[in-house]
């Protein structure tokens, strides 16, 4: 198995970061093949998206590489805080460049087609409130829904598991209890 690690966190010593290691390392005792893109700290860094033509985007150096490491990972596993209803910017900007019109789909008879068929997705998304304010409020169905309709089946993949963990601001919560629910 060729998981691809998508860290999409400012502060290294978060538990975003914790729950990537902790997925690694349980990845790695099973024999999978490892790659972790740290988009706050990745060489190659990319600029806010933009285009002069959406149905030929420029491939840069930095788009054939990432969208290499994509293209070879049988499973993408996205670790990210939740902020203002969303994933950070450079998450986003990340899906813009790299899962692009001719890479991550294409249309045909003007309906979008998937290109990366095969492909499985899973999240671990963090927040300071608490679970249950992003269920009640719907916050919680709301990325997933994004996620998995507009970024995950849009380009042929599949959502494999979607797990939001809440109240990470306060000292009650038992992160180590949050890390055996860590699952491949």
């Amino acid at each position: 198995m060729n998981s691809l690690i998508i860290i999409a966190h400012p502060k290294k010593n978060s538990f975003t970061f914790a729950m990537a290691e902790r997925y690694q390392a349980m990845a790695k005792d099973k024999g999978y093949h490892i790659e972790v893109i740290d988009l706050y700290r990745e060489k190659h860094q990319q600029p806010f998206y933009s285009f002069d033509d959406a149905k030929n985007p420029v491939k840069t150096d930095a788009v054939q590489y990432f969208q290499d490491k994509i293209a070879h990972a049988d499973e993408l596993v996205f670790f990210f805080p939740y902020w203002w209803g969303s994933m950070p910017a450079i998450l986003k900007n990340f899906i813009d460049w790299n899962f692009s019109r001719g890479f991550g789909f294409e249309y045909v008879d003007s309906r979008p087609v998937g290109l990366l068929k095969g492909k499985t997705v899973k999240i671990y998304t963090t927040t300071g409130a608490p679970y249950l304010y992003y269920k009640l409020t719907g916050a919680h169905k709301r990325l997933r829904k994004m996620f998995q309709k507009q970024v995950i089946e849009f380009c042929g993949m599949k959502l494999a598991s979607f797990n939001i963990y809440g109240s990470l601001d306060k000292s009650a919560t038992d992160t180590n209890e949050i890390l055996k629910k860590i699952k491949l």
